[in-house]
């Protein structure tokens, strides 16, 4: 003899949490596309997705001001701001990164004349290139905002981002410096 079972109460918060799980693992998938430019400069798009959280809208734009800056967006949510300023003379970027108060802060050298410093928030980095108009280095910050990249990646993440937009700022400003390529320890 089968035995039929009515639909429980049970069965029906079992549905819905199961529902609601399904639903928020969805919600990992950014529903924007990762550009490969942001503010004109050429990025690794999968560098950049990795320090964006999932959303809807990504915006990346410039902002006027006294110095070039970048501001990047998830829905209207402010995550990074890239702040170049064009120089006679290269600037030290740890001194600046000093006065910036990054975490957790170590010190790397790209190539010649690329010195960067990384740090668990953000990075720094001078390349000897000017922007056209008598200037002859690049100092560049930026700054990673909110808490949605782990822990235990940030530096690493950050790192490849910062990477991949020095190679695309010495592109898109047709410098002859490149950073080298990342140790194999890493």
């Amino acid at each position: 003899m089968t035995t039929h079972r009515s639909f429980s109460r049970n069965s029906a918060l079992i549905l819905l949490a199961l529902s609601a799980f399904l639903t928020a693992c969805a919600d990992d998938k950014p529903n924007y596309t990762a550009p490969d430019h942001i503010c004109d400069t050429p990025i690794d798009p999968a560098a950049l997705r990795a320090l964006l959280p999932s959303g809807e809208k990504l915006e990346a734009a410039p902002v006027p001001g006294v110095a070039t800056t970048c501001e990047v967006r998830v829905d209207s949510r402010f995550y990074i701001d890239i702040t170049g300023y064009a120089v006679v003379g290269a600037l030290d970027p740890v001194e600046h990164a000093r006065t910036l108060q990054l975490e957790n802060t170590i010190e790397e050298n790209w190539g010649p004349g690329i010195p960067a410093v990384l740090a668990d928030d953000g990075a720094v980095f001078s390349l000897p290139c000017g922007a056209g108009d008598g200037t002859d280095a690049v100092l560049v910050q930026i700054h990673l905002y909110g808490d949605h990249v782990p822990e235990d990646e940030r530096r690493e993440r950050i790192t490849d981002f910062t990477r991949s937009y020095v190679t695309g700022l010495a592109e898109q400003l047709d410098c002859d410096a490149r950073p080298t390529s990342p140790s194999p320890t890493r």
